[in-house]
């Protein structure tokens, strides 16, 4: 592995004090990492993790902060970081949220943009109470206002669905697609409220978007329950995606304690002629050995195998990069890319995957990484790395560990939905936490080590 100069100049100064050291020892990254943004509590007051970074077509930066923004019922925003003419960017809030307008709260998951520019999101909470679907307009002149339209109102009562979590996705056809973790109707349980999640399509005819829920996911038999990624369609236009829990892996690794299936599993959607979708669990994950969790969603590579993260599992129980293989007649076979190791290369892949033109795959771990300073209780030491997975031609992939947080002004615990990457192939994110330590100002102390978090660029 190698684990870059940024570690290799940390482990020299291992012996300061934890606090002192990830402060001081980010300096000696600096030429590998730049902080583009710090969050000081103006934009967020909570410790919740900024969401990721989305590329347009002029190179400007999209994103969100879950929380916090301006006025008395902020609850979370959308900004804008513009390139500057001598390098940098620009930062600036495009959008406020606040649920006590009936707007959607807390939104984190990447945007997908249209032709025109617009931005498409989805907000977990908020709305009538179970999050929304909504698109901001572009202004017709540069650092003007942007329009939002709420495209769907989850129901109260959840019965369409609740708690939209991941990114969108378009169809040819311009439909729009998702996943919600909880809803639909039926069971309420540890995770499931009256229904154990939806997938659903937006529809939008004569100005106004429809929804239809494609499948409502029960966490019985060998459905799973909790769909908590973005969905990806594959080249004959199936939908893929993958559920937190359920399926038929009944493994005391995963926690099951009464028979129940909490080791998550892999779906696919098909389209029928009529309309209708669908749905088969063509994998359940079972143990270590396959890992388990997987919380973020897929992506499709060159061969039309499918790649993404468990965040349990593994030799050393620390989490996982899968692909899934599709062998036809409904068959699939699940292979490890790689396997985490806690204070090594990190800990806890909750995110999603980014791959490249050439098929090597990016992405961040929450914690671990080998520092001395320990940024949650769980951590094992480290606040969290940037890696790269570059496949060989033999079949083996090699680990790069682009980057390792040391909880000091350049961040700490990475939670990207998924990373973006310019055209010069550096890779730019967020952390939710590190950054600026002034608590009596930023009101951000919920996650160690403290700090709102900041947007970064790591260059390879």
């Amino acid at each position: 592995m190698n684990y870059g100069k940024c570690l290799t100049a940390m482990r020299k100064g291992l012996a300061v004090a934890a606090v002192t050291m990830g402060l001081a020892a980010s300096s000696l990254c600096a030429g590998q990492e730049t902080v583009l943004h710090t969050f000081t509590g103006v934009e967020r007051n909570s410790g919740s993790a900024p969401g990721s970074l989305t590329f347009n077509a002029s190179g400007d930066l999209f994103g969100t902060f879950s929380a916090g923004g301006v006025g008395e019922f902020a609850d979370g925003g959308v900004f804008e970081l513009t390139p500057k003419a001598g390098g940098g960017f620009t930062y600036r809030a495009i959008h406020q949220f606040s649920q006590a307008t009936g707007d959607g709260a807390n939104p984190g998951s990447a945007f997908i943009l249209d032709a025109k520019g617009s931005l498409y999101g989805v907000t977990p909470n908020g709305g009538n109470g179970c999050g929304i679907v909504f698109e901001l307009s572009p202004p017709a002149a540069k650092g003007g206002k942007w329009k939002e339209t709420i495209l769907h109102n989850f129901d109260s009562n959840g019965d369409d669905g609740c708690n939209p979590s991941g990114s969108l996705i378009f169809d040819q056809a311009g439909d729009l697609f998702g996943g919600t973790f909880d809803g639909g109707g039926g069971i309420s349980n540890l995770f499931c409220n009256n229904g154990c999640g939806t997938t659903y399509k937006l529809h939008l005819a004569n100005g106004k978007w429809t929804e239809t829920v494609l499948h409502r996911f029960t966490g019985g038999g060998t459905d799973g329950q909790s769909p908590t990624g973005g969905l990806a369609f594959d080249k004959a236009g199936n939908l893929w995606g993958t559920t937190f829990i359920g399926g038929v892996g009944k493994s005391s690794t995963c926690g099951d304690t009464n028979g129940a299936g909490f080791c998550g599993t892999v779906f696919e959607l098909t389209s029928n002629a009529n309309g209708t979708w669908t749905e088969s669990t063509l994998y359940s994950f079972v143990d270590a050995s396959t890992g388990w969790n997987p919380f973020s969603g897929l992506i499709l590579d060159k061969a039309g195998d499918l790649v993404g993260t468990t965040e349990n599992g593994g030799s050393a129980l620390d989490g996982t990069v899968f692909k899934i293989t599709p062998k036809g007649k409904g068959k699939v076979e699940e292979s490890l890319i790689h396997e985490f190791v806690g204070e090594a290369d990190g800990s806890f892949p909750q995110t999603g995957l980014t791959m490249n033109a050439a098929g090597t795959l990016y992405g961040v771990v929450l914690v671990g990484g080998g520092t001395a300073f320990t940024c949650t209780e769980n951590s094992g030491g480290g606040c969290g790395i940037v890696y790269k997975l570059t496949p060989n031609s033999d079949g083996t992939w090699t680990e790069t560990i682009l980057y390792t947080f040391l909880g000091g002004a350049d961040g700490a615990i990475p939670g990207d939905d998924r990373l973006a990457l310019d055209a010069n192939g550096d890779v730019f994110g967020s952390a939710s936490s590190g950054g600026d330590f002034n608590f009596n100002q930023t009101g951000c102390p919920g996650n160690l080590p403290g700090g709102c978090g900041v947007l970064f660029k790591v260059k390879q």
